[in-house]
């Protein structure tokens, strides 16, 4: 009989909380995902990739509030990554808020192309 796999130890850093948020999100996992993220950005309130995660989280459970509140944090604390703002572009539109929607995706547009 084979042994079963010993429960891996909770990670220690952010960077570690957010990886491990990432695999429950790429498995469907939402609400693990956004735990492990939370954890993350308590252990460093500045990591806006955790944030950006974590909003993603969100957007895909319909909770496009509190994803776009998760975003706008995160493009405020690094205001050059395109993603972001393409990702707030489709909560703006998910929430019935078109103009926001194409301001962040003109944004996104202009990120990309300079």
């Amino acid at each position: 009989m084979r042994k079963r796999p010993e429960t891996p130890a909770d990670p220690e850093d952010a960077g570690g909380f957010n990886d491990r948020g990432n695999r429950y999100s790429r498995n469907g996992v939402y609400d693990q995902a956004i735990s492990d993220y939370t954890r993350a950005i308590e252990l460093d309130d500045s990591f806006a990739e955790a944030y950006f995660n974590r909003g993603v989280s969100k957007y895909e459970l319909g909770l496009y509030e509190d994803a776009i509140v998760d975003l706008t944090q995160a493009i405020s604390l690094n205001p050059e990554d395109d993603n972001y703002y393409g990702r707030r572009s489709l909560a703006y539109l998910f929430n019935d808020q078109p103009d926001l929607a194409a301001i962040d995706q003109d944004m996104c547009d202009e990120i990309r192309n300079s």
